[in-house]
């Protein structure tokens, strides 16, 4: 985990102040890497080089400052992953270490949870992100009978830093009892000895007898928790934790845009989502097909893919159907056979992203466009007549019975109470020459649609929250149109692209 994790603590002379710093230094790739993989090494990532520099620069402080010695460090080595795990007093690198200071300073003054104890998320891209652990240990020479700590994890990604909260959290509140729990045991020995706060009363009111009686109001952590080797404690259990981070959460590149139904989304007062993930849905599509490969002939006729259904549609009325879909308006697929009408709206969905395809097949009803914005009904279900709204797509069955499985002998009628606008939305001109181009397999044809779709699906949102935040403007949108390769023919298709994957994300 690309994190630095520290200690820090609240000095009663000098203010916050780093103890202890554990890092992870990962070996860089390169040739001479690929021929060493198999050879473990000292250290890697030149980490015992970088800790040299800091060496001639500690700050002179107090025992309280104080963890390590100068010279002294603590050294782990994952050499499967090739990665040294290095604890210091302060960080190797003058800039992360300034960034570890600005973090210990926030998170000891101004950045903690309403009872000073417990977990707090700040930072931004600037300073790094922090998930820091704030806690107390008892320590009977100290004001108040205690001294402030915090444990702080610093991280540039955030959502990786926040994804790894739960688990960060558990196991920094196991390690934080441990240390309290010691620090309790030393404490309660002392006050038997010698109670502190009867002491100080009598000191308070001038006895001269008890004023010989030095207080050390610096003691280092190992004093306070009787725990000699409580930082290589602290250097194993940090190196777990960086180890550990790392591991459970793994990065993958996915193709194509996430599937917003399959979330339930919740809002927090502090402005983060919550995701669960559902169960999992089912595809109408696939239980159709699954439903009427029982009853229908093996020779069923479906329509394989997109540039089969531009083929037996020919390129207006495909076009005409493709627009409406693009632009947000109702698609009615009536006809028989089902497996046929079903194909037909599985090829439909890749022209527009998942947020903009909601499909509802073999429906008894007719369902308006709040519902779906594609419906397939039998030939004997009353639908609304075509509108601007609303195309029709009816399929006709062959009279003869032995042409009903070739796909081509079907009629296919069209019927919209609009007609083509003068120029096609700049993304679906792309996608029809794209179907139109034999030299261009369908493997590519599908990898080109995808990466057209998240390059116009981004432009839309874009546009969608300017003309929310500025009231829509038409001279602001028009500018951004220009500037981002969009014109005056894109303007239906990124109001709808844009609003139905802002809708979809709330």
């Amino acid at each position: 985990m690309n994190a630095v994790i520290s200690l820090c603590h609240f000095c009663e002379l000098h203010g916050p102040s780093v103890l202890f710093v554990t890092q992870a230094f990962h070996e860089p790739d390169g040739p001479e890497t690929e021929r060493e993989i198999e050879q473990p090494k000292f250290c890697y990532g030149n980490a015992v080089g970088r800790c040299r520099t800091i060496s001639n620069n500690m700050p002179v402080s107090c025992e309280a400052c104080q963890s390590l010695d100068p010279k002294q460090k603590f050294l782990c080595n994952d050499h499967e992953g090739r990665i040294s795990y290095l604890s210091t007093q302060q960080a190797t690198q003058p800039d992360v270490a300034a960034l570890v200071r600005q973090a210990c300073i926030r998170s000891l003054s101004c950045e903690v949870s309403p009872g000073k104890e417990g977990p707090v998320f700040f930072g931004d891209e600037v300073r790094g992100h922090v998930l820091s652990y704030t806690f107390f240990l008892k320590d009977a020479q100290a004001r108040g009978f205690h001294r402030w700590f915090s444990i702080t994890v610093l991280m540039r990604d955030k959502f990786f830093l926040l994804n790894s909260w739960p688990f960060l959290v558990d196991n920094i509140m196991t390690l934080v009892s441990a240390l309290q729990a010691k620090a309790a045991k030393v404490y309660e020995c002392e006050q038997a000895e010698c109670p502190q706060r009867a002491l100080r009363l009598i000191v308070a009111h001038g006895n001269s007898d008890s004023k010989h009686q030095q207080q050390r109001t610096s003691r280092s952590l190992a004093e306070l928790t009787a725990d000699k080797e409580v930082f290589s404690w602290l250097h194993l259990r940090f190196t777990w934790l960086l180890k550990a981070g790392a591991d459970r959460l793994v990065e993958k590149i996915v193709e194509g845009l996430p599937t917003p139904e399959l979330y339930n989304h919740q809002e927090t007062e502090e402005g983060f989502t919550l995701v669960t993930t559902a169960k999992q849905v089912h595809s109408p599509v696939l239980e159709l097909e699954a439903s009427a490969s029982h009853d229908a002939s093996p020779i069923s006729p479906v329509v394989h893919n997109i540039r089969h259904l531009h083929q037996i549609l020919g390129p207006t009325p495909f076009l005409s159907l493709a627009y409406s879909l693009m632009v947000g308006r109702q698609l009615i697929l009536r006809g028989k056979p089902a497996g046929l009408i079903a194909s037909i709206a599985n090829c439909l969905n890749v022209l527009v992203p998942r947020s903009c395809y909601q499909a509802v097949l073999n429906s008894d009803q007719y369902l308006d466009v709040s519902h779906c914005n594609i419906l397939s009904v039998e030939p004997q279900v009353a639908v609304p007549q075509p509108s601007p709204d609303i195309l029709r797509l009816d399929v006709l069955q062959p009279c003869d019975h032995a042409e009903q499985s070739d796909v081509n002998k079907y009629t296919y009628k069209i019927t919209w109470g609009d007609k083509l606008p003068k120029k096609c939305p700049t993304v679906l001109l792309a996608m029809e020459k794209a179907i139109e181009n034999t030299k261009l397999n369908d493997s590519a044809m599908h990898y080109h649609f995808i990466a057209l779709k998240q390059e116009w699906l981004g432009i839309a949102k874009v546009v969608h929250r300017v003309q929310q935040w500025n009231g829509g403007q038409p001279q602001d949108v028009t500018a951004l149109l220009q500037a981002m390769g969009a014109q005056e023919q894109d303007q239906g298709l990124l109001e709808f692209w844009g609003a139905s994957a802002t809708y979809k994300e709330h």
